[in-house]
């Protein structure tokens, strides 16, 4: 883990917001491993609502410092540049508009 992540293919880099507060990460759908860090793994589908194709993954640890992120496809096994993808526009629209709200509720900040 580190304290600024990217995505593979994503030209921003993030780190976890100064003005981060653990009961914001519940809100946007993190859930709590057993040791206590923060996991989100939110479908970025480009097809269809209903149909996962692809995951946005994001692991903060519990000092809420540090935190990884990638984008996987639908078993969350693979790491997939979802930037290379063909007729990516849905998909990349997606994860986007995931990020932004992560930054909007100030979990994650651009470095």
């Amino acid at each position: 883990m580190a304290t600024v992540a990217t995505v593979s293919g994503d030209k921003r880099k993030y780190q976890i917001s100064a003005a981060i507060k653990a009961y914001a990460l519940t809100d946007v759908g993190f859930q709590r491993s057993q040791n206590g860090n923060f996991l989100l793994e939110q479908p970025i589908s480009g097809n269809s609502p209903y149909e996962e194709s692809y995951k946005l993954k994001i692991r903060i640890m519990k000092d809420l410092k540090n935190l990884h992120m990638d984008t996987t496809d639908d078993s969350g096994m693979h790491v997939i540049n979802i930037f290379q993808l063909k007729d990516n526009q849905e998909v990349i629209e997606q994860y986007n508009y995931a990020i932004q709200n992560l930054l909007d509720r100030d979990i994650l900040s651009v470095v």
